[in-house]
């Protein structure tokens, strides 16, 4: 099945029985009984002929939804689950999901069972895709409080010089406008988002798929997304999108058509996660936060010969990662004599209100990468504005040269 990527990661990650239930109940597909006598391999392969045997728009049908959850499937998709796993507001199935290993399994039960909670967490995964590198990203500013104009005739206008931009028939593009809340990174308090969402087709491309024990062309068509946000208070003006060239262009069709204004042609600074500073014991300032504490759980580093140490410990432990660190390794360890590429805070809320007290964590990775864009917008608030606090993030400016790996916060 090599035009069904996903589709095979499932069938070869997920427990034969899980796997043919969701094949059955899903898609109404007529599997085979599977012998749990036999090797694991042999039930995977005649579930395998049964797919190999589908029409190639039927197995691209089953293979968009899959494509899905392998999404929430790897780390970052873990990290996502997660940040929104306590939305399981039923005991009993929180601790049944809990209690399951696989990740791929986890991804399918949410995908199954909490259908809400699913999209949020992959729109958060897709989000965080998009903000992991400063090809995908463009932040611009424009006037703040304008109106945006949602009318039919308006809607009508951008689609077709969205179409004209794209070089696409009018027909082949799709425009999504709704406003949502969003909480504001410094007070908490929701503040009025608008998105707008531009899905078109790429144009067709041809895969190869075996029909009648033959290797055959077929056409496919896909189509790829952009995503332009505007928040009303600070006139923020933010293009996800994979197309690095037409990102300002589209800027500017929204401000234009959308918002009857231009935008300045400022671009808003990137930030850069800074946490090399976690390599000493270091007090976090929680005066005015809703957080009980915070303690380093995890640092890691990998040295030039392809050696890593990750140094793990509990919440609740009664020393510091420093201190742990040299009994582990020997008295005249310290951090700060290596260049740390991972860290993981663990931040205890308190209980204020109605929400009750729970723990976040914040990851860092690599050069430029946080796991913040994957929470809830009220946590990722929280989280941003914690980090500012700390000093563990920084603006860089927005240039042109900057790092591929540059994550847009």
């Amino acid at each position: 099945m090599n035009d069904a990527e996903n589709l095979s990661k499932l069938l070869g990650h997920l427990p034969p029985e899980v796997f043919r239930e969701f094949m059955v109940d899903e898609f109404s597909l007529v599997m085979p009984d599977l012998d749990a006598k036999k090797p694991k391999k042999e039930q995977r392969e005649q579930m395998e002929a049964v797919l190999a045997a589908l029409g190639v728009g039927e197995r691209q049908r089953i293979e968009e939804v899959a494509e899905r959850i392998v999404l929430l499937s790897d780390g970052a998709g873990q990290d996502v689950i997660d940040g929104f796993k306590d939305d399981i507001f039923d005991d009993a199935a929180r601790e049944t999901f809990t209690a399951i290993p696989n990740q791929y399994e986890r991804a399918l039960w949410l995908h199954v069972h909490e259908p809400v909670i699913f999209e949020e967490a992959l729109n958060a995964r897709q989000a965080d895709v998009f903000r992991q590198s400063a090809s995908c990203y463009s932040g611009f500013m424009a006037p703040a409080n304008l109106a945006v104009l949602d009318d039919a005739t308006a809607k009508a206008a951008f689609h077709q010089t969205v179409a004209q931009q794209l070089g696409c028939s009018d027909d082949a593009v799709a425009i999504q406008i709704f406003k949502r809340l969003r909480p504001d990174t410094q007070t908490g308090e929701d503040v009025d988002l608008y998105q707008i969402s531009i899905h078109h087709n790429r144009p067709p491309e041809i895969i190869d798929c075996v029909q009648s024990s033959e290797l055959v062309p077929q056409e496919v068509i896909r189509a790829v997304s952009s995503h332009i946000t505007y928040e009303l208070a600070n006139g923020h003006l933010e293009v996800l999108s994979k197309d690095t060239a037409g990102r300002e262009a589209l800027a500017r069709i929204v401000a234009d058509s959308l918002l009857q204004s231009p935008i300045t042609g400022e671009k808003i600074p990137l930030k850069q996660y800074d946490y090399q500073s976690l390599a000493a014991l270091r007090n976090f300032d929680l005066s005015g936060e809703p957080v009980a504490f915070v303690k380093v759980v995890e640092l890691g580093y990998a040295a030039g010969n392809g050696r890593s140490l990750l140094v793990k410990i509990w919440t609740k432990d009664v020393d510091d990662i420093y201190a742990a660190a040299r009994s582990l390794i020997g008295p005249a360890f310290d951090f700060r004599d290596h260049h740390l590429n991972y860290a993981k805070l663990s931040i205890k809320l308190k209980k204020v209100g109605k929400d009750r007290a729970r723990t976040i964590t914040v990851i860092l990775r690599d050069d430029n990468k946080c796991n913040i864009k994957t929470k809830r917008e009220k946590d990722r608030a929280l989280c941003d504005r914690l980090l500012a606090k700390w000093h563990l993030v920084k603006e860089i400016g927005h240039v042109v040269e900057a790092p591929a790996d540059t994550v847009a916060a």
